[in-house]
Order: C-alpha cells, then sequence, then structure tokens
C-alpha cells in the first residue's frame, strides 16, 4: 500500500512538473525570439522586418517627433531614420517579464550620427505578438 501511494505521488509530481514547466518554457522561447529578431532587425536598418511585428496603427517616436501612425506611415519613418542614421551596433539593455499580455524591452543603439535608447512596448493579441509603442530617443 506504500508503494502505491508513493508510486501514485511520484506519478502527480511529475504530472504537474511537466504541465508547469513545458508552459512556461515555450512561452519564453517566443519571448526570447522576437527580442532577437528586432534586434537582428535593428543591425541591419532593416525598417520592413521591424514593421512586420506592427499591427494596424502603432504609437511612434524617433528623436522628439511622436505620434500614432498607421503600419505603413510608421515603416516609411523607421526608414527615414536608418537612411540618415546607419546602425554600427545594438544590444538589449533591459527587459521585463510579460504581465497583462505585455512586455518592454530596451535596446541601446549606436549608430554614426550618435547613441539612442530604443523602448519598445509589445502586446499579445488574438496570438500574435505586436510592437505597440516604439520610441527611438
Amino acid at each position: 500500500m506504500i508503494q502505491g501511494f508513493k508510486f501514485s505521488c511520484r506519478t502527480f509530481i511529475h504530472l504537474c512538473c511537466t504541465l508547469v514547466i513545458i508552459p512556461l518554457l515555450s512561452f519564453n522561447l517566443g519571448y526570447s525570439d522576437i527580442g532577437n529578431e528586432i534586434l537582428e532587425a535593428f543591425k541591419s536598418n532593416n525598417a520592413k522586418s521591424i514593421s512586420n511585428y506592427f499591427g494596424s496603427n502603432i504609437s511612434l517616436s524617433i528623436k522628439s517627433d511622436g505620434g500614432y501612425y498607421s503600419k505603413f506611415q510608421a515603416e516609411m519613418l523607421l526608414s527615414d531614420f536608418f537612411q540618415a542614421n546607419k546602425t554600427t551596433e545594438i544590444k538589449q539593455v533591459q527587459r521585463t517579464m510579460r504581465t497583462n499580455n505585455s512586455f518592454y524591452i530596451v535596446y541601446q543603439l549606436k549608430t554614426s550620427s550618435g547613441t539612442y535608447r530604443v523602448f519598445t512596448k509589445f502586446s499579445q493579441t488574438s496570438g500574435d505578438t505586436q510592437i505597440a509603442e516604439l520610441r527611438i530617443e
């Protein structure tokens, strides 16, 4: 009887660990990938790749100019920024955990004309992770 209980307890613990750990791992893998994809897009000055993560509208601020733009407008403004400011180095400096279907990643962007802080706010809607806000300061 005791051996049966140990087996049941062991099985229960194994099942609980599996149900908790696997979703966390898959959640973090997706979280990590989007941050790396954005980083690589900034490295290559690729506004199109970054805009693939925009929703239909986005809050975009570049230097002192900002507003709420359509996906296309935001891509064009970001492309203009990259034409004038070629990336020489970028690194991630901060990342928050997901809360209420959103998270933040902050990058330090060094360009041919200066160093910028890039703040990205991601939100998850309908299962897709999108950039809701992008600030280059």
